[in-house]
């Protein structure tokens, strides 16, 4: 594993996820989110100034799956497809499971989790295939 480059492809995935997550959350799933904070008396405006948390977040999710894509190349092959495969993998362990983990409590309702999850997999998915083009062995 070459951990430098994993830093450089986790920060490239990173960005296109805070990109891609601001394209979903600010602007795909908007309403929906205007409609649960403002039902807990959040501000959604105020809620959303601060991107930083968001940032870090999809910094993190950028790293994971740059070292899952690196930790699986030995047995799947560098390339597309087991970029793909790691992009899957952190999103269904960083969107639906969690997602699905707060249904119960009936914070966000079924159609919501179905949308945020669809909507999420397509930039974990390119962001897995940007951050795989930029991961070389030592």
């Amino acid at each position: 594993m070459n951990t430098s480059r994993i830093l450089l492809a986790g920060v490239v995935a990173g960005i296109l996820y805070f990109l891609g997550d601001g394209l979903i959350h600010g602007v795909l799933l908007k309403q929906q989110w205007v409609v649960i904070l403002s039902a807990i008396n959040i501000d959604p405006e105020a809620a959303m100034k601060s991107p930083a948390i968001f940032a870090v977040y999809d910094l993190a999710k950028g790293l994971a799956v740059m070292w899952a894509y690196a930790a699986i190349r030995p047995r799947f092959g560098a390339g597309p497809r087991s970029a793909f495969l790691a992009g899957l993998a952190i999103w269904f362990l960083t969107v639906p499971v969690p997602l699905l983990g707060l249904l119960p409590m009936r914070f966000f309702s079924p159609d919501f989790v179905a949308q945020w999850a669809a909507y999420d997999i397509v930039p974990m998915l390119l962001g897995a295939l940007a951050g795989g083009w930029f991961y070389r062995e030592s």
